[in-house]
């Protein structure tokens, strides 16, 4: 294809659609790890993707506005031609987006061979009818593969800012829900009629429920919804005990809320595609949909239907009884639901939290070279991409938490960091890698520029960073591991009750002959590299669920 430097991805028009696309998009950075990828979307699914790794840029697609008729498509494609594409892959299906593509003369336009645009592609990839019945997530990667591109995780990717998530615990606080107690959120909405819907009362009843079991029922929705939520309160026996968030949550703080529940019930609406790709333990109730196509891609999720001979019927009223969503019990919901709640932590009845990889970066992820200030100075150490995507697909929560003083020292400033740390995350994103969190410390314990010069608690071994993301994430950190190059990282994982890797690679050689002499840093394994490392943290792993005592060899006998 020639070289690619700057591409246009169409994405899709709604929630769910856009959340299961995110593996083909990453997949296209996959293929194109230079390139500047950027992403046109409508206004309404365009915070989905902020965040992003696979994006550059995100461009609106403003048709009740500016782009408005066929003078604003005109203007949109004149807005597209300045900025001189040499690819555009176009995930929506529509005649529309091929127009669009074609009118700003973008000379590769790869897409779906659909509703009759073939003409207007370059490459028009035929849709076969095995394809059109798979799951949406891989009816996208569909397109990928047809072009022999690079692939990536069938995971569907939601990144949600440290800021989204303090508004979404601001939100919870707001309605009462302290923490103390299992949160579960209810989801009795569903757009395009309510043949969607678990019958409001059954809502009510499970609500009913778990709140006399000790946990805190919380309604979401849109603002569309809260008709479906208003029955549902008024159907409790207890709506004292409801909480309700209806109408007041964008999708990023939805998505912050999901991530601080034990458990999520909805119906088959885009919010349930937020919680799989946020990692929420997930109740799907189907009915007159076909989740062949459409089911929740999580490992965590249970899916519940009621087999009869008129579903799917893709209807947005029932004609008759309602029998797909009837024959759902309150029962067999809640039975789901306890089994995410089992696993509860002694002291509060909250879920046990998530196992994480916590990691340094110069070093461990990628080549040490000294202070990094430009993107073009970071390289990836061989092996490490395929190392992470082991631990990732295990159930690891990813973490990098990082020393940075060279800002302290004036080195290069933090905008420039944050460019180095969005370089690193794009690489990782194109080799299947999804890094939940990344934290620096800008700061020097003894010296430095203002406003830099101080002693902190977030510069390794002080456990600010890591406190931070078991916070912002729910990590499990008795239940983690901490891998590094340095004697810090050891330190640090050994201060939260965390395993702890020292790795050779980086300055990891010259640190590991200091263990002898550091108090306290003796780490439970030493591995050669982060391949070595994430073999013996899933044997760790391992050992864990079989109930096997950890065992604690010297870890100098591994190096």
């Amino acid at each position: 294809m020639g070289d690619v430097a700057r591409i246009l991805v169409r994405g899709t028009n709604w929630v769910g659609d856009a959340l299961l696309m995110t593996p083909a998009l990453a997949a296209v950075r996959r293929t194109f790890p230079r390139a500047h990828l950027s992403l046109l979307v409508r206004p309404w699914v365009a915070d989905l993707f902020r965040g992003n790794p696979a994006v550059d840029e995100l461009l609106l697609y403003e048709s009740a506005g500016v782009h408005r008729g066929i003078p604003g498509r005109l203007r949109l494609a004149r807005e597209l031609r300045r900025q001189r594409f040499d690819l555009a892959v176009l995930f929506q299906n529509a005649f529309d987006a091929a127009l669009l593509a074609w009118l700003a003369r973008i000379p590769e336009r790869i897409g779906f061979a659909t509703q009759g645009r073939g003409f207007l592609l370059t490459r028009a990839v035929p849709l076969s009818p095995e394809l059109r019945v798979r799951h949406q997530v891989e009816y996208y990667l569909g397109l990928v593969r047809a072009l022999g591109w690079a692939e990536a995780p069938p995971e569907p990717l939601l990144v949600v800012s440290p800021e989204e998530q303090d508004r979404a615990d601001a939100l919870l606080r707001e309605a009462g829900c302290d923490g103390t107690t299992s949160i579960v959120a209810l989801n009795p909405g569903a757009v395009y009629g309510t043949a969607k819907r678990w019958p409001a009362e059954r809502y009510a009843a499970l609500a009913d429920r778990l709140a006399a079991e000790g946990c805190r029922p919380l309604l979401v929705g849109a603002p569309s919804d809260a008709q479906a939520t208003a029955a549902v309160r008024a159907a409790s026996a207890r709506p004292e005990g409801l909480a309700d968030l209806t109408g007041r949550t964008d999708l990023k703080t939805l998505a912050g809320i999901l991530r601080r529940c034990g458990a999520f019930v909805t119906n088959d609406t885009g919010a349930m595609h937020v919680a799989a790709a946020v990692g929420t333990p997930l109740v799907a109730i189907f009915g007159p949909t076909d989740p062949t196509t459409t089911a929740p891609v999580s490992r965590h999720a249970t899916l519940l239907r009621q087999p009869v001979f008129c579903s799917p019927c893709l209807l947005r009223e029932c004609p008759i009884d309602h029998r797909c969503m009837r024959g759902v019990s309150v029962e067999e919901v809640h039975r789901a639901v306890r089994s995410f709640l089992r696993d509860e932590n002694r002291s509060g009845g909250a879920p046990r939290g998530r196992p994480a990889v916590i990691l340094d970066r110069d070093g461990t992820i990628n080549e040490e070279v000294g202070y990094i200030g430009s993107p073009e100075q970071l390289r990836l150490i061989p092996g490490a991409a395929a190392a992470l995507r082991r631990l990732q697909a295990a159930g690891f929560c990813l973490v990098i938490v990082t020393n940075q003083a060279g800002v302290a020292r004036g080195y290069f400033d933090e905008t420039a960091l944050q460019r180095v740390n969005a370089h690193l995350l794009a690489l990782l994103a194109a080799e299947g890698v999804r890094v939940n969190g990344l934290y620096y410390c800008p700061h020097h314990p003894t010296e430095g520029h203002a406003p830099y010069r101080q002693v902190c608690q977030c510069r390794k071994p002080g456990d600010g960073m890591i406190r931070r993301a078991a916070e912002e994430h729910g990590l499990d950190l008795a239940r983690s591991f901490v891998i590094g190059d340095h004697l810090s990282d050891v330190l640090l994982g050994r201060g939260v009750g965390a395993r702890t890797v020292l790795l050779l690679t980086g300055h990891g050689r010259e640190e590991a002959d200091k263990i002898s002499t550091a108090a306290g840093a003796v780490p439970d394994h030493i591995a050669a590299d982060l391949e070595e490392a994430s073999a013996w943290v899933l044997a760790e792993m391992a050992r864990d669920s079989a109930g096997v005592p950890t065992h604690r060899a010297d870890p100098r006998g591994s190096a």
